[in-house]
């Protein structure tokens, strides 16, 4: 009877160690079958960002130094896609995109392409609905200033460029370099930042010279007296704009384009790819642009700006930003300034 008790159990004891192994292996099977997948995903995601970022690399001629500036520009460009893609998923008014600062880290954007150390009326009359001076003529080709904090520089001579071709001249392509290397005892500090007013005064008291005969180097460099003598342009004065108004800078820009400070936040404006900037960019001015137009027709409406960045920049190196009141969207109507021929 015993053995015939234990003949009995005995099978019924392995059947359930049986169907407990087999519970347990098709657990972890589908645990395992349920993980395949996502980390095939993962893997997936993480070839093609490689892809992106070598294709990024070839389309802007990126070298870095070894493997480990390469993997760590590699976390930079993942971070800062994904912000890219969830920005532009909430369908702002303005867009952002991969362009060749996309390895950059904020600070690094920050140090390398803005640049404003401190700063300092014009009578509102009927203006047009629509103002483009890019459409007549009257601005230069985009340029780019490299990294160097030199925004300032490339606004005044834009700002100047302008003033000259619209007084009766020849529109000629002034030099930034000039400007960084010659003007530091008008209080600019080069590569570091300076004002769009500093550079007028030079300016009025030396004239300047073209961007052929002393061409930008992107870094300081000892002034070059012999260069900078070879006038081709000069101003007799400049107009600070009232800033608190935007009709004042509307008026300013019918005129003529105008030399304009803005907050280029670390957050938007280095992947700004097109649209117009509405909002959320900070009114503590760091960098100078040149504002060449406005639409008062669009929706919402919008000064037309002209950046420093290169052409692969923005809009073919413009970016649009909203007209608001007081001191303006990026503070574009803070600082506003134009030299007088």
């Amino acid at each position: 009877m015993l053995d015939g008790y234990f003949s009995v159990e005995r099978p019924r004891k392995n059947m359930k160690a049986i169907v407990a192994a087999l519970l347990i292996v098709g657990v972890v099977g589908a645990v395992a079958v349920y993980a395949m997948p996502r980390k095939s995903l993962a893997l997936q995601q993480f070839e093609l960002e490689h892809q992106e970022f070598e294709l990024f690399i070839k389309q802007h001629g990126k070298v870095y130094q070894d493997e480990v500036e390469y993997e760590s520009r590699f976390r930079i460009f993942r971070d800062n896609l994904a912000y890219i893609r969830v920005f532009n998923s909430l369908n702002k008014d303005w867009t952002l995109g991969v362009n060749y600062m996309a390895d950059l880290t904020g600070e690094e954007f920050k140090s390398m392409f803005t640049g404003h150390h401190g700063q300092p009326p014009f009578e509102p009359v009927s203006i047009p609905n629509e103002v483009d001076w890019t459409t007549q003529g009257a601005v230069t080709p985009v340029k780019n200033q490299g990294q160097c904090a030199s925004g300032w520089a490339f606004s005044t001579t834009g700002s100047v460029e302008s003033a000259w071709f619209l007084a009766g001249h020849t529109l000629v392509s002034l030099s930034e370099q000039q400007l960084i290397s010659c003007t530091t005892s008008y209080g600019n500090n080069g590569c570091n930042g300076g004002l769009m007013d500093y550079a007028f005064k030079y300016i009025i008291a030396n004239g300047i010279t073209s961007e052929a005969n002393y061409p930008y180097i992107a870094r300081p460099g000892t002034c070059n007296n012999s260069l900078a003598s070879q006038i081709v342009a000069k101003i007799s004065s400049y107009i600070d704009v009232t800033a608190d108004k935007s009709v004042a800078l509307k008026t300013a820009i019918a005129q003529q384009p105008v030399s304009v400070f803005v907050e280029t936040d670390i957050s938007y404006w280095p992947y700004y790819s097109g649209g117009t900037m509405s909002s959320n960019c900070g009114t503590n001015v760091n960098h100078g642009v040149l504002a060449v137009g406005y639409n008062l027709g669009a929706s919402p409406p919008y000064y037309k700006v002209k950046n420093s960045w290169g052409s692969s920049w923005g809009m073919g190196g413009y970016i649009q930003i909203a007209i608001t009141s007081g001191k303006g969207v990026c503070g574009i109507q803070v600082d506003p300034s134009y030299p007088v021929v």
